[in-house]
């Protein structure tokens, strides 16, 4: 009884493994077969149960963490062996499928969209299906952790469907339904050397001609004229909103004679779901303000300023409109000027003004640093050049004399 590895044989025929079956007829036919005794990478621990039954389950890769779940595997032994189990152990037993319903109640009740619940949900699904854990006892931390590196995904998907499990679990302890929470101790993976897309930021002299391109532009895409959308990309590029937050905005949203101007996303609609009111340059209050007077039809109460089935295709629209004026959607690098990358061209010129990193993240409204400081930042070696570039030189030896004498 402990923590143990388990040791394999495999057979190997001209370098390649085959089966002990075909190990055994090679060898009757007087053919070389290499035999190996292989340890398995993950721990086992083995323990009893009070009714004397021997246990044996795979644990953890480091051998600590897998001492740690035999300690707790037994400690729960001795409750069970003299009647203390703990509450939460009457659900193990229960379908996870059933406890997933309740989630996603629990989820919709939160104010999460249909969309975000529907992602999580799938999400886990895909995980639990693949690791077997059909009821809540088969929720391992090995298991899931062995479910999501098999995931045909790259390494930020993983850590999507990572995130979305651990929230089911979470839920899971805080309600009560299980003794402790199984995934607590899984990490992400680090996903910058797998990053499949690659955001950058326009320069402002592709944004403005973006926008004097998109202004005079003849067609119209699912209901937004020439006009509309380059006033929608000076919103999105000098606020930082998402494409649903700018999609939700009315004219109850704007308030231009404040001091200073203000665009306001209630929370129905904010990504973590709290009103957020974001100042913005005067000279955008100003341009709106004029696009709104030309409008021929201007939204009533409660109507979305950029109305219509847009939001969906935000970066095919924008992709057009870029082409359109002359600028390329994948640089050099490969990096993409998506719609979001508006979002990343605001971060940028936050930077580029010297702006802390504290304010940005609130103008941002991130709630990690990191993400304002990785993820959206996009300075360029020419802005970097400029700051090296007024370090000033070592005195000379002359003027080091003079300066101690």
């Amino acid at each position: 009884m402990g923590v143990f590895r388990k040791v394999r044989t495999r057979w190997y025929y001209q370098g390649k493994q085959i089966s002990a079956a075909e190990a055994r007829r090679r060898q009757s036919q007087g053919e070389q077969v290499e035999r190996r005794r292989e340890r398995s990478g993950v721990w086992y621990i083995k323990y009893r149960r009070p009714d004397g039954q021997a246990v044996v389950e795979p644990a953890f890769s480091d051998k600590e963490a897998s001492l740690e779940l035999l300690k707790r595997r037994r400690q729960a032994a001795e409750r069970e062996a003299i009647g203390l189990t703990h509450p939460a152990d009457r659900h193990l037993l229960e379908e996870v499928e059933t406890h997933l319903e309740d989630f996603q109640h629990e989820l919709i009740a939160r104010g999460r969209t249909r969309k975000h619940v529907k992602l999580t949900l799938r999400r886990i699904k895909a995980v639990l299906e693949r690791a077997r854990c059909k009821r809540l006892a088969d929720i391992r931390p090995q298991a899931v952790r062995d479910a999501l590196l098999a995931l045909p995904v790259a390494i930020e998907t993983r850590n999507h469907h990572l995130i979305a499990c651990k929230a089911f679990t979470r839920w899971l302890w805080r309600q009560g339904r299980m003794a402790e929470d199984p995934l607590v101790g899984l990490g992400r993976w680090n996903a910058e050397p797998d990053r499949r897309v690659h955001r950058r930021a326009l320069t402002q002299e592709e944004l403005g001609r973006l926008i004097a391109t998109t202004k005079n532009s003849p067609w119209t895409f699912r209901g937004l004229s020439g006009p509309d959308r380059a006033a929608l990309y000076v919103a999105a590029a000098y606020t930082g909103l998402r494409v649903s937050e700018l999609a939700s905005l009315t004219r109850a949203s704007l308030a231009f004679q404040g001091d200073p101007p203000t665009v306001t996303v209630s929370a129905a609609y904010s990504k973590h779901r709290r009103q957020d009111v974001i100042p913005i340059p005067p000279w955008v209050a100003e341009y709106l303000q004029q696009w709104l007077s030309k409008r021929q039809v201007l939204p009533g109460p409660g109507v979305p300023l950029w109305p219509g089935g847009w939001k969906g295709r935000a970066a095919f629209m924008l992709r057009q409109d870029l082409e359109a004026a002359g600028i390329p959607f994948l640089d050099q690098s490969g990096n993409r000027a998506d719609f979001h990358a508006l979002r990343a061209f605001y971060a940028t010129q936050l930077a580029r003004l010297g702006v802390n990193l504290q304010t940005a993240q609130a103008l941002l409204r991130h709630s990690d640093p990191k993400l304002t400081a990785k993820t959206y930042t996009k300075l360029g070696i020419a802005d970097l050049g400029g700051v090296v570039s007024s370090l000033a030189p070592p005195p000379t030896g002359q003027q080091a004399a003079e300066n101690q004498g």
